[in-house]
């Protein structure tokens, strides 16, 4: 295993019976430290089984799951692992346990054992990192979902991991929660070097990993740069999975015979490019 390995499935199948078919099928991956991998895949194509592997919630069937060599499979590493791996779910009420912000963040380090004067320190760093440091002393309810979501992460990453994994952590939000969530973990790996592994069915969202891994019936059908994979509309339509509104405009305008580059993601590069190819356009139009 490469010395920058974080986590890493070899062949891992994982069937929920043992008469069952297996959701996931065969799968190799790695994660390396202060990677940003995204996930993807229909409903049903084993993601979120695949996420539930990653920290020892689940235990592969056949195959293998390692965090920084420590097998998954092997009990007496599973508090390790899961201080490595931290796990942020779809829904920040399921999640949230006490009466105000910095209680819950402080939840966990608690049961860990971790003195009073470090637990003070890492949550009051956590809320700041996650841009949550004046909501402290608030009670849960009265915040919005990405706020509540955020607090989900504070109370991750108090723990100092190495490795965040976050399963569909935006699926209940509204446009502002999911940018605020977004922006958040974008930082986290930006800043701090902690892995993250998003498991999204935003297009949008998984175009801002560093690289991209499709799944369909339980294997990883495809995996690489975001502008490599989304150039590859027709393979993803296949698996019923789109692309980002701003590859689909490229796409659209393309056939109308505007002449732009492939894998356009960013929203602002879209527009440029747009824009430029629009007046080359205009400028042949003048020269004719």
């Amino acid at each position: 295993m490469d010395a920058l390995t974080l986590l890493n499935f070899q062949d891992v199948t994982f069937a929920y019976a043992p008469d069952a078919p297996p959701v996931l099928d065969g799968v190799s991956l790695a994660v390396a430290r202060g990677e940003f991998v995204a996930v993807v895949g229909h409903n049903g194509s084993g993601k979120s089984t695949l996420a539930k592997h990653c920290n020892a919630v689940l235990i592969p069937t056949a195959g293998r799951v390692t965090v920084e060599g420590r097998d998954t499979r092997d009990e007496t590493q599973t508090l390790a692992i899961r201080q490595t791996v931290g796990m942020v779910f779809q829904n920040p009420d399921n999640q949230i346990v006490a009466t105000t912000v910095e209680e819950d963040v402080a939840f966990a380090l608690e049961n860990l054992g971790v003195p009073s004067e470090e637990i003070v320190r890492r949550v009051g760093e956590a809320l700041e990192e996650v841009g949550m440091g004046e909501y402290r002393e608030y009670a849960p309810h009265r915040l919005s979902g990405g706020q509540k979501q955020r607090v989900a992460i504070a109370g991750v990453i108090a723990m100092r991991p190495r490795c965040l994994v976050l399963d569909e952590p935006t699926a209940m939000l509204d446009p502002i929660g999911r940018r605020e969530v977004m922006e958040t973990v974008r930082r986290l790996c930006r800043e701090h070097g902690i892995a993250v592994v998003l498991i999204t069915h935003h297009m949008s969202e998984a175009a801002l990993a560093g690289r991209v891994v499709v799944m369909d019936k339980g294997r990883v059908i495809m995996e690489g740069p975001p502008r490599d994979i989304f150039s590859r509309s027709d393979a993803l339509t296949r698996v019923g999975l789109s692309v980002p509104q701003t590859v689909a405009l490229a796409e659209a305008l393309k056939a109308q015979g505007l002449d732009l580059s492939p894998g356009l993601l960013d929203v602002d590069e879209c527009a440029q490019a747009i824009f430029r190819a629009l007046t080359a356009h205009g400028d042949e139009n003048k020269k004719t």
